[in-house]
């Protein structure tokens, strides 16, 4: 039996990239201030990450993040699956961007700061009456579930059914509601893969 058969590997440190490897400390620096601004912990793996993302450049994949890791490090790199789990919430929280190529390959870059605001509106049901929603937890969570699938969300309609008045009960309202609610989400990047721009259960 092999004698640390049962160790588990320290994370990769900071540390370990070799002299003159590592990615431009100025812009490393910028990502991990919006990583501390999207409330994102900033471990010791994480800071690893930082350097390979602005290393590799935009438009990488995550193998081409990995072995820009392999050559930047002295010791062992984070695995292909740790470096997958970080882009996965580096994405979810808006720090980077994801899109699918046509090929279905994840290509990843560094999101822009600067960020367009989403419409959101409420569509009542039966008669059609807009109403403008400013929600911002709102686009934050749309943001976060079209980043799921390499999206962009550019507005969104939510059609509502007005609670009656007359229902016997909250629940039964509330069922109302949300079986009145669909989400129109737009894709912008790609322009085409397949996705449908919006649906809503009849």
């Amino acid at each position: 039996m092999p004698a640390f058969s049962d160790h588990r590997r320290s994370p990769p440190d900071i540390g370990g990239i070799r002299p003159g490897m590592g990615a431009s400390r100025s812009a490393v620096a910028r990502l991990e201030a919006r990583c501390r601004e999207a409330r994102v912990k900033m471990t010791s793996l994480r800071h690893v990450l930082l350097h390979g993302i602005v290393e590799a450049g935009a438009g990488t994949t995550v193998t081409e993040i990995w072995h820009t890791l392999g050559r930047m490090m002295s010791g062992h790199t984070p695995s292909l699956g740790s470096i997958q789990r970080n882009l996965n919430l580096l994405v979810a929280r808006g720090i980077m961007r994801r899109e699918v190529s046509s090929s279905r390959i994840w290509r990843y870059r560094i999101a822009s700061t600067r960020r367009r605001r989403i419409a959101i509106t409420f569509v009542e049901a039966g008669t059609g009456r807009k109403i403008p929603c400013n929600a911002p937890e709102i686009a934050s969570l749309l943001r976060q579930l079209a980043a799921e699938y390499g999206l962009t969300v550019q507005d969104a309609s939510i059609t509502v059914a007005a609670a009656c008045p007359n229902a016997p009960d909250r629940a039964q309202a509330t069922r109302q509601d949300k079986a009145g609610s669909c989400i129109a989400v737009h894709q912008a990047h790609p322009a085409s893969s397949g996705y449908p721009a919006g649906s809503c259960p009849a």
